[in-house]
Order: C-alpha cells, then structure tokens, then sequence
C-alpha cells in the first residue's frame, strides 16, 4: 500500500527544510507538484490546521503530519527525512527524523486511518525504523518501505 502511494519522486532525502512550517510547506509541494497556487495553498491551510490542534509527532522520531481537504480527490502523500528539527514538539522529546506527510478528502475517512496505523506499525519495528533512518536517498527510502511491505 505505502509504496504504490509513496513512489520515489514523492520522497525526498534529504528534505530542505529547517522548521515545522517550512517542511510542511515543502512536503505539500512534492505531494503535489502539478496543483495550482490555489489547491496547494488550500491544502497547505489543512494541514496547518490539523497541526494546531496537536503535534503529528508520534515518537521515535516519527512524524506524520494530515490534512482532509475536498480540494483533493484520492489520497495524496509525500515523505523523508529531517535533520534535527527543534520546533517539531514529539512526545518522547526524540527529534523528529522521518516525516510523511497525507492528504486525503474528508470523504476517505477509512484510508486514511489505514495509511496512518500501517505507518505506526511500520515505524514501531525498530529493525525498519533505523533501515530509514539510514536510508541516503529516495530510492534507499523507498526499498525499505518496500522490504515492510512484505513483511
């Protein structure tokens, strides 16, 4: 599921990116790189949104930040990883390392907890987690994803 979602052009490593607003920001457009200002800039507000209510930080230097928005149709996402970042607020005070970030229209509630617990699950193996953490390139990151795929 995550790698049909997720092919190498969504993935980025490493993200540019030195803040919480800026990555976000950055992991929009390449969720997204042929929307116009408009549905970037709308989808961007979604996220931005669902931040403020609580950090997607989830520990072990994991974050998945989400928006649900009409102005997409389908799931959208995008990933990679993060040099250390002060600003992204985790619950285990673990900096933030790896990032995917999920669009999905309010509609597709269903898929999209299921991306977001298939990621959990993904990033509580710590044999996996680390294979990421350590991963050079979008094509390394991807082959991990693909390695979790079949496990």
């Amino acid at each position: 599921m995550l790698t049909a979602l997720l092919p190498p052009e969504r993935i980025r490593v490493p993200l540019g990116s030195h803040s919480r607003h800026a990555l976000l920001r950055e992991l929009v457009d390449l969720a997204l790189p042929d929307a116009d200002a408009a549905t970037a800039e709308t989808v961007f507000q979604s996220v931005l949104a669902r931040e403020a209510l609580a950090s997607t930080a989830m520990g072990d230097g994991l974050a998945v930040p989400h928006g649900r928005t009409d102005a997409v149709t389908g799931l959208h996402m995008a990933a990679g990883l993060v040099g250390a970042m002060d600003d992204y607020s985790a619950p285990d005070g673990k900096p933030v390392r790896a990032v995917f970030l999920l669009i999905t229209p309010p509609s597709d509630g269903g898929a999209h907890l299921k991306v977001l617990a298939r990621l959990a699950r993904l990033m509580r193996r710590d044999e996996l987690r680390v294979a990421l953490f350590a991963a050079t390139d979008a094509a390394s990151f991807a082959a991990v994803l693909q390695r979790a795929a079949a496990l």
